[in-house]
């Protein structure tokens, strides 16, 4: 009995420490207040209609309890928000999710009234790689109790769905206890048009509570992972919207990891839209403060594969899920939107 309690309250403690994916040991960076976050100029429908389509990726802490970082009633908010947004007709089409792993975080979708909710993946597959290190300690022998945290939501019809999680020999550490992976959706825009985007949630570093060199190595299994999946069950006349947590940071190595892996689906990973939207000049954006943190954190990112003759350009950008009037925050993410224009030759 006292070893089976043993058991228990070990991994309700690596739940804590990974499933947050940077709760403890990798805290992300208080907002930027060097900058002051201003009135939204883009409230009006006819601004944040601008472009094709929309995508915001939100890493919503929605952890269940008593592991919650934040209470029901913030994932309550973020729901009534998006449902606020929609009766006005600024609402993103696509929201992706991460860490939407309780009850509460999975209801989001429902409370903001989008018609379609496609969730990601619920168990790891596949074997440990022959002379991979497992430890029973950090919980990587455990299977998967806990599942994605992916979550697609969308106002526009979807087609069709692929998921995967992260193979076992692609995880390190607490990580392992949850199936996180890659959930890509295939959507049609309201003249026919396709696109697929695609949501994912890589693997921590400190917080995963493995050795360096294992979770780099996790990182870089992920990011191949993340190019085959998408190469094998993306349609090569579609361009896709890559979206999710990556757990990148200002890390060179998993930095190329990354990049490498955007580049061999023909995309810059140097270059995610965020950064690409405001590298175009002054822009008139909301949350100037959040911004600046999205792009220092640099966890929260999009990522584009265009086509030949089918080109996906940033055309506008917002945060709706940033640092509130009095400082806090629904999250320990900030929820951006990138409004995309679909440009065909």
């Amino acid at each position: 009995m006292i070893r089976f309690r043993f058991k228990r309250l070990r991994y309700l403690l690596g739940a804590v420490a990974l499933i947050g994916g940077a709760s403890f040991a990798d805290p992300l960076p208080a907002p930027d207040m060097a900058l002051t976050n201003a009135a939204d100029p883009d409230e009006t429908p006819a601004a944040c209609r601008e472009g094709d389509f929309s995508v915001m990726t939100y890493n919503v802490a929605g952890l269940p309890w008593p592991l919650a970082k934040k209470g029901p009633e913030a994932l309550h908010a973020i729901g009534e928000r998006l449902s606020l947004l929609r009766a006005r007709g600024c609402a993103p089409a696509v929201v992706v999710l991460q860490e939407a792993f309780s009850h509460d975080a999975k209801a989001i979708g429902r409370i903001a009234g989008y018609p379609y909710v496609v969730e990601g993946p619920y168990l790891r597959t596949g074997a440990v790689p022959r002379g991979m290190e497992r430890s029973w300690m950090l919980g990587e022998t455990a299977g998967t109790p806990v599942d994605s945290g992916l979550v697609i939501l969308s106002e526009l019809p979807v087609l069709d769905v692929k998921r995967a999680a992260f193979p076992y020999g692609a995880c390190a550490g607490f990580d392992c206890l949850a199936a996180k992976g890659v959930l890509m959706a295939t959507l049609q825009l309201a003249d026919g048009r396709e696109v697929m985007v695609a949501g994912t949630h890589f693997n921590s570093k400190g917080a995963s509570h493995a050795p360096a060199a294992r979770t780099l190595d996790a990182y870089r299994r992920q990011a191949r992972f993340l190019a085959d999946f998408i190469a094998a069950n993306r349609n090569p006349d579609v361009p896709v919207v890559i979206a999710g947590d990556f757990n990148r940071g200002k890390r060179p190595d998993r930095t190329a990891a990354l990049d490498a892996a955007i580049a061999r689906l023909g995309g810059q990973g140097e270059a995610d839209a965020l950064k690409t939207w405001l590298a175009g000049g002054p822009r008139p954006l909301a949350r100037p403060a959040d911004a600046a943190t999205i792009i220092g954190r640099g966890r929260d990112l999009q990522f584009t594969l265009d086509t030949m003759g089918k080109t996906l350009i940033p055309a506008g950008a917002d945060i709706p899920f940033g640092t509130e009037p009095d400082g806090s925050m629904l999250s320990d993410h900030i929820g951006y939107t990138i409004r995309y224009r679909y440009s065909a030759s």
